[in-house]
């Protein structure tokens, strides 16, 4: 039974995290290189992409409170999410591509020739992005159930993941659909975005530090001293070795290194210690029921947002805007996507809940 507190303290973490989305995938799909790189929201974007495995982080984290911790539940709610990720794909590059208000721009982005309609729907249906990874990491769980019951098991095992992830990155056998799961594993490539080595660590780290929280939540400084000194411990490590070697440790953001991941582990866990603070200070106020609100919704404002902001370079095109064109539409797609959310919850919440399930459920 989770405690009121850690409720508080995670859908604030994670409620932060989901607002960051829109902002941030906005700025993916509509700014210009200039406006990236030259630009005074490009770099505050960059950083708050950074933050991004703060969502896998509270993933883990969640997870540890959930009661479908058999093999097969962990198996068959894996296999549902990475369905929602292809379901994904469809609504967002499939059905805009079929009906012709897909960027041709985008599809040269991803080295595809405009011209080929049914290599460009296979290349962008099986993108592999945080759904996929979400799906493929609870089917591996599944399988390690037994073995999971140790916190320490589960520490080992993630960065066995983050240290390792250099070594079989890329790897192939050149047979096509087993190297594209071998793709989802370890690819090095822009097929995949978030695959499972390094990526799953972010997962497994939040599930120890659940785990830390289980056994402590009568302590809770004790517990946060815990946390400190593992935030503290990945930081110092990650950033020494991103300092030594920064292409190979965090020249590739999507395909990190052991340095890159360990400091960006460390970076994120902090963020758990403030999320503490910061919750009980706003408790009370609207703007925490809202983070709430997002919390619990976290699935389907991921689903919306990227519908929203894919079919919307219909009107927009790709990578075009300047800084003041990207800082206009943040505000409008993200009214658009929670006027969506509520239509959902009054019309479809009572009749399905596939959509609604969080990346792991509470």
């Amino acid at each position: 039974m989770m405690s009121t507190q850690r409720l508080h303290s995670l859908d604030f973490f994670r409620g932060v995290s989901v607002l960051f989305l829109i902002p941030l995938h906005c700025m993916m799909m509509y700014a210009s290189a200039e406006t990236w790189n030259d630009s005074n929201l490009g770099f505050i974007m960059k950083w708050i992409e950074r933050g991004s495995p703060s969502f896998m982080v509270a993933m883990g984290i969640s997870f540890v409170f959930s009661k479908r911790q058999s093999f097969k539940a962990l198996l068959i709610r894996g296999i549902k999410i990475v369905g929602i990720g292809y379901l994904l794909n469809t609504f967002k590059f499939i059905i805009p591509m079929l009906l012709g208000f897909f960027p041709e721009n985008l599809i040269v982005a991803h080295g595809l020739n405009p011209e080929h309609l049914m290599d460009n729907s296979i290349h962008f249906l099986l993108l592999g992005d945080i759904l996929q990874l979400a799906g493929v990491s609870l089917i591996i769980m599944s399988f390690c159930v037994p073995i999971f019951k140790n916190k320490y098991v589960i520490l080992a095992v993630a960065l066995s993941i983050v240290l390792s992830t250099r070594t079989v990155s890329g790897i192939r056998l050149g047979i096509g659909g087993v190297d594209y799961m071998l793709d989802l594993l370890w690819g090095n490539q822009y097929n995949v975005y978030f695959p499972v080595f390094p990526w799953m660590g972010f997962i497994l780290l939040g599930r120890f530090v659940g785990e830390l929280y289980k056994e402590n939540k009568t302590n809770i400084p004790f517990f946060f001293q815990k946390v400190l000194l593992l935030s503290a411990t990945t930081i110092v490590i990650g950033a020494s070795l991103c300092y030594y070697n920064y292409d190979y440790h965090f020249g590739d953001y999507y395909h990190l290194g052991p340095g890159g991941m360990l400091l960006l582990l460390g970076v994120n866990t902090s963020f758990i210690y403030f999320s503490h603070f910061i919750s009980k200070i706003i408790l009370n106020t609207n703007l925490f029921q809202f983070l709430v609100y997002a919390s619990k919704n976290v699935t389907i404002i991921y689903f919306l947002q990227w519908v929203v902001i894919d079919w919307g370079m219909g009107l927009f095109g790709f990578a075009t805007m300047n800084q003041q064109g990207v800082l206009m539409i943040i505000p409008i797609y993200s009214f658009f996507v929670f006027a969506l959310l509520t239509v959902f919850d009054k019309v479809f919440r009572n009749k399905s809940s596939s959509l609604t399930e969080n990346l792991a459920t509470q």
